[in-house]
């Protein structure tokens, strides 16, 4: 998964809100920032701190980010500097260190984490039980904890799933959670623009290689369930609209 200079400005607001604490990321967040860009959201003091990685190279390659990035920072550093411990959740060792964790099963009764932020930008479309994982992160955040999500809404082939806006509405609101920012983001890694999907309404044209960032508070911990779609839940007879 990526992090790409507007996903990390997200995560720099939550540490500011949170002052630190526990966070957890659904495999292990690759910083695809440029150094100006470390060094606008987290100031020169941090980033003279935060060592680049020695699989820089590998890791830009996978990417494909080899004309406009020459360096990739470590997050785990990147996280401490803004006051979070990072454990990593993935379904095998990637980049060394994760726990490892198959988000398309439920989670182990005896897991035992939870987290003041928990971040995926780029695992749940991967899962093929996307339901599944998406319960699976929902579950590790703490009361008052915050989860960063983005979502593919048109990368065609990128993984298992696009997904809609009435997934993240439908989902997080059913299960506790208050949304505090939603945007649609076209070319997010290099040139990103925001745009307004509709939470429920139909639409067309969305920019293509369009994603969703959501940014949701858990206000309510309870067991979570399956939301039902909001179109049924306000016409459930399937009468006239």
């Amino acid at each position: 998964m990526a992090v790409p200079a507007l996903l990390l400005d997200l995560i720099c607001q939550a540490a500011r809100e949170q002052q630190g604490g526990a966070a957890c990321s659904a495999g292990y967040p690759d910083l695809l920032v440029t150094a100006q860009d470390l060094e606008r959201l987290m100031g020169p003091d941090k980033v003279s701190r935060v060592p680049t990685r020695p699989d820089s190279a590998q890791i830009i390659a996978w990417h494909s980010a080899g004309g406009w990035l020459d360096r990739v920072f470590d997050a785990a550093s990147v996280f401490g500097e803004l006051g979070y411990t990072l454990d990593v959740l993935d379904v095998q060792a990637a980049r060394g260190g994760e726990i490892i964790v198959d988000l398309n099963r439920p989670l182990a009764a005896d897991f035992g984490r939870s987290y003041d932020l928990v971040l995926d930008t780029g695992t749940c479309e991967h899962c093929f039980h996307i339901g599944q994982a998406a319960m699976n992160l929902a579950s590790l955040v703490k009361e008052r904890g915050m989860i960063i999500q983005a979502l593919p809404l048109n990368s065609y082939n990128h993984g298992f799933y696009n997904v809609n806006p009435t997934w993240i509405h439908d989902f997080y609101p059913a299960n506790g959670f208050e949304i505090l920012y939603f945007k649609g983001v076209s070319t997010v890694v290099t040139r990103p623009k925001l745009f307004e999907p509709p939470p429920f309404a139909r639409f067309e044209q969305a920019p293509d290689n369009a994603i969703m960032v959501v940014v949701a508070r858990r206000n309510r911990v309870a067991p979570l369930q399956a939301p039902t779609q909001r179109k049924y839940q306000a016409n459930p007879k399937l009468g006239n609209k």
